[in-house]
């Protein structure tokens, strides 16, 4: 019987910009975590802070690298278009059909107001820079750098 795959994150350093790992045991989770990674570089969310209505995301792309950029800019441009930190995200499907990929999810925004949020760095891109989304040990792992 093999292990299931450990599921977290962590932040990279880098001379101007900052990075994320994610794994996880699929590729929602991994998408997830990685949601979760860039949520803690925006901002600090408070624990009591009401979530509210998600925003509903659909997207797809040629490749997995491209679905992880996609994914990423899309939440740091809902993030910037509320004035708002990222304080959760659902991936409900995350699927490769003729050749594209797909992810449909769903994301938790609160106002970076000083008392539901606070916020941490202005994140304003994610970018193609050593960015993989590979199978890694039973799992998957993502790497990713984003603009600041």
């Amino acid at each position: 019987m093999s292990e299931t795959p450990p599921r977290g994150h962590e932040i990279l350093a880098h001379t101007a910009d900052a990075g994320l790992r994610a794994e996880a045991p699929d590729l929602p989770a991994l998408f997830e975590e990685a949601a979760a990674a860039l949520g803690e570089l925006g901002g600090e969310v408070a624990p009591d802070a009401p979530l509210g209505t998600p925003d509903a995301i659909a997207l797809e792309a040629s490749d997995l690298a491209a679905l992880a950029f996609a994914w990423l800019n899309e939440l740091v441009g809902l993030a910037d278009l509320r004035h708002a930190a990222l304080a959760r995200a659902e991936v409900t499907r995350v699927q490769g059909i003729d050749g594209s990929w797909r992810l449909t999810g769903r994301a938790w925004f609160v106002p970076r107001d000083g008392r539901s949020a606070r916020p941490r760095r202005d994140i304003k891109s994610a970018t193609y820079h050593g960015l993989a989304v590979e199978r890694s040990g039973g799992g998957w792992r993502m790497i990713a750098y984003l603009d600041l």
